[in-house]
């Protein structure tokens, strides 16, 4: 008997994730939306990553989540914020516009 989801191995399945974390970030400078939320996810090696459910554009026009990584769920968070602010750097702030930003589908987050 498996006492521990990172012992449960099936034939097919690459990874397993459990989401051990969600966090309401409050950002006011760049994003038309002042919230969003950032997950972070153990895997069965005890690393843990965070992913933003709101996706940013880079300068080639392609809308990307924030993701951090970390040894545990507070530097995954850290990361991640730090990823996502990193990510609006190469605009000014009043340049950001809401099309500038992509909510990920509540099915993908």
């Amino acid at each position: 008997m498996m006492n521990n989801w990172k012992d449960v191995h099936v034939d097919g399945i690459a990874k397993i994730e459990k989401c051990v974390a969600e966090f309401n970030i409050w950002e006011l400078n760049v994003s038309p939306y002042a919230k969003f939320k950032i997950k972070v996810f153990e895997d069965n090696e005890s690393k843990f990553t965070g992913y933003s459910n709101l996706q940013v554009i880079d300068n080639a026009g392609n809308y990307n989540c924030a993701v951090g990584y970390g040894k545990s769920i507070e530097e995954a968070l850290e990361n991640s914020i730090n990823c996502f602010i990193d990510m609006t750097l190469w605009k000014a702030p009043e340049k950001w516009e809401e099309t500038d930003f992509l909510c990920s589908d509540f099915f993908d987050f």
